[in-house]
């Protein structure tokens, strides 16, 4: 594993696909000695020459090879679309890969929870582990706000079953994959073994509460607004343990995976 730090690379946009509205799959050329990553880890983008947007942005790697680097670009504000729109041959400044901690292989079956953009660091963990020769059970339990963001090709063949939900109803379960989950879980519908999850800060504190019970264990890969990328700034600190023995680590460089169970969410929620 890599310390976390990571490396500063120049990278050319190899390919781009809009596989939503506002989703757009991103293909760079991975540059010489870019290290091996493993599942939770992330690339920093400088997304312009300019000032304007002045911070970089972290996106996951969803994929990486030999030749590639695979990002899930979402486009919700000025320096999102703007990587989005890059076209083959546009060069890219980037850090990485960074982050301190991953997703650990499961010894047998486990269940992998993502919210929209949430999907990209669980494609690349059942990839990876499929590579590595696990054969456990993996199901996918996804959600987006309609139909038509649904990445439903993206990981089709990754997993073994899927479980769709949408928050307008338009596919699949009507509602969001807590609730979704819940309701296998308490029918005795879902699988067991290790929970996995990556999306919004709410939806991983209601995974906690409400079905992190039905595993053994529940990794999550946390999205927070991440400055620098290198943990210097603590712009990106969770709290972790309990009582007086609560520690402020920075997302970027002691995670981005942290055990949910660790997490102190009532501190979290004041902040």
């Amino acid at each position: 594993m890599n310390n976390g730090r990571g490396a500063l690379f120049e990278t050319t946009v190899i390919g781009r696909d809009r596989l939503t509205p506002s989703c757009t799959l991103i293909e760079l050329e991975r540059p010489e000695g870019f290290q091996d990553a493993l599942p939770g880890q992330f690339i920093s983008i400088r997304i312009t020459d300019t000032f304007s947007p002045l911070l970089r942005r972290p996106y996951s790697i969803m994929d990486l090879d030999d030749s590639s680097i695979r990002i899930l670009v979402k486009a919700v504000g000025k320096g999102s679309t703007i990587l989005a729109n890059k076209k083959a041959g546009d060069r890219i400044d980037m850090i990485g890969p960074l982050g301190g901690t991953h997703f650990p292989a499961p010894d047998g079956e486990a269940c992998l929870v993502g919210g929209g953009t949430g999907i990209a660091p669980l494609v690349f963990a059942a990839r990876s582990w499929k590579r590595g020769g696990s054969t456990g059970r993996l199901t996918l339990v996804y959600g987006a706000e309609g139909k038509e963001e649904l990445l439903i090709d993206l990981a089709d063949r990754d997993f073994d079953e899927m479980h769709m939900a949408t928050m307008n109803g338009s596919a699949g379960f009507h509602g969001d994959v807590v609730s979704l989950l819940e309701g296998l879980a308490g029918s005795g519908k879902s699988p067991g073994g290790i929970l996995y999850s990556c999306g919004p800060k709410e939806m991983i504190r209601q995974l906690h509460m409400r079905v992190e019970g039905y595993f053994e264990r529940h990794y999550t890969s946390l999205e927070t607004v991440m400055a620098c990328g290198l943990g210097a700034c603590r712009g990106c600190t969770v709290p972790v343990g309990s009582g007086e023995r609560v520690e402020y680590r920075a997302v970027c460089s002691d995670g981005t995976v942290f055990q949910a169970g660790d997490i102190s969410w009532e501190e979290w929620g004041e902040r």
